[in-house]
């Protein structure tokens, strides 16, 4: 919150005014940030197509069976031509795409109150993502992004103007034009008191972390610190080669598995997670039903219990997948394992026309797959533990000891290989995959 102290009432309000412009127009310049990125960027791809021998060497480059020499003849020719086309786009931009679509929005009218440092900041963030997303959008696989109004503003702060610092058991920080906030943690179930305190050097263990560029951001008339650290790897003993499979399924939520030895742990419950997760959608429903049967006016709070629930199901979704990736560590931690393989699951559950099956569509609606990988890959780089991505072709149908086609239900796996020790015997089908894909060498992406 704001510290008001030493204040007059007109002083105070002037920086909620000034908080409040920033958020107002942040948003905008984001927005023409990244338009005016993509719109010269897309100079480079319509000098490239109306080059008529760009588009013969590409199109001869994607023929099959070329010869070594040949094709190495045509990507020289190919980068001779390229070189043209920079040269040619250097001639009409005058400037790198960044520095021009910078240039668009500097001195606009919807940078008015944002101060260098947070646009320079913002401008890299912009950028960072706009270069991430780059290869799907231009396969139209994806749209550039749409920065919204209270979208967190983003400063440095190891600068003169910017500091964090601690008085008498109080931490502030100072922040542009002379607005000081007082942190508050609350119940602090996420000890940010002891993250503030080691951005500091004043924790008890001796522990410091760097602090990086950060935000702060506005919502529903209160103040949030998106503090961003820099947290040291932490070292383990290591086993070479020691490698943790995970299989995520609906049955158990997370089942892991090592490729060296048979320890093994499930992590989750069916019934717990999916009770949970249907009392929210039947409230939902329920609330849903209540809103049509109400005429009038006053929409936004008629939908606001509605708005809330979804909050909710949403905060306690991610509070299980941190619980569920930190499990997932421990046990990598445990086993001394160097890397952590997961499935590859961009279009799990989708048929060939790219539609979801109806098999697959209450484990979607149901389960946060993705956002479970994201966090287990954080809490690894954190841990310096390598994340493998494999292709999960067969991973559930192989037995895990002999690599033969098996035979699977929804709990048990059985090998029909006679020469495999497993012959016969009702595996658990959650630890043969998990088994596979710790084992598995087809690796789609580190």
């Amino acid at each position: 919150m704001l510290d008001r102290s030493g204040l007059s009432k007109e002083e105070a309000d002037a920086q909620w005014h000034a908080l409040y412009k920033i958020n107002n127009n942040l948003y905008r310049v984001a927005n023409d940030l990244i338009s005016n990125l993509y719109l010269t960027d897309e100079v480079d791809n319509i000098l490239c197509w109306n080059n008529q021998e760009y588009n013969d060497l590409y199109k001869a480059l994607k023929k099959k069976r070329l010869g070594e020499d040949e094709k190495a003849e045509l990507e020289e020719r190919m980068q001779e031509v390229k070189k043209t086309i920079d040269a040619h786009r250097k001639e009409i931009l005058q400037r790198p795409a960044q520095s021009v679509a910078y240039s668009f929005v500097i001195d606009g009218e919807d940078r008015e109150g944002l101060e260098k440092e947070i646009l320079n900041t913002l401008k890299q963030n912009v950028f960072s993502h706009y270069k991430a997303d780059s290869k799907e959008v231009r396969r139209g696989e994806k749209s550039i992004s749409n920065y919204k109004k209270g979208m967190p503003i983003p400063f440095p702060i190891n600068n003169k103007c910017v500091r964090l610092y601690e008085e008498e058991g109080t931490f502030f920080l100072q922040w542009y034009q002379n607005i000081r906030f007082i942190l508050h943690f609350g119940r602090d179930a996420s000890n940010n008191q002891l993250i503030v305190e080691r951005c500091l050097g004043k924790s008890e263990d001796g522990i410091t972390y760097k602090m990086c560029s950060s935000s702060i951001q506005l919502k529903a008339g209160k103040i949030f610190l998106l503090l961003v650290v820099d947290v040291p790897k932490e070292s383990f003993k290591q086993k070479k080669g020691m490698v943790v499979g995970i299989d995520l399924g609906l049955n158990v939520p997370i089942y892991v598995a090592t490729n060296q030895t048979p320890e093994r742990k499930s992590i989750g419950e069916r019934e717990s997670f999916l009770n949970q997760r249907m009392a929210f959608q039947r409230r939902r429903k329920a609330l849903q039903r209540l809103q049509l049967t109400r005429g009038g006016r006053g929409r936004s709070h008629k939908l606001a219990p509605l708005e809330r629930l979804r909050e909710a199901e949403r905060n306690w979704v991610k509070a299980q997948n941190h619980l569920f990736s930190k499990e997932v560590i421990e046990f990598a931690k445990q086993v001394q394992a160097s890397a952590i393989n997961m499935e590859r699951l961009t279009d799990f559950g989708k048929d060939e026309t790219g539609n979801v099956k109806e098999d697959k569509k209450f484990i979607l609606r149901n389960w946060s797959y993705f956002e479970l990988q994201n966090l287990i890959e954080y809490k690894a780089k954190r841990a310096n533990i390598k994340v493998r991505y494999i292709n999960p072709a067969f991973t559930s149908q192989t037995c895990s000891e002999c690599g033969q086609t098996g035979e699977r239900d929804s709990i048990h796996f059985k090998c029909k290989n006679p020469e495999c020790k497993n012959f016969g015997k009702d595996i658990h089908a959650d630890y043969n995959g998990a088994r596979n894909i710790a084992k598995s060498n087809d690796i789609l992406k580190e």
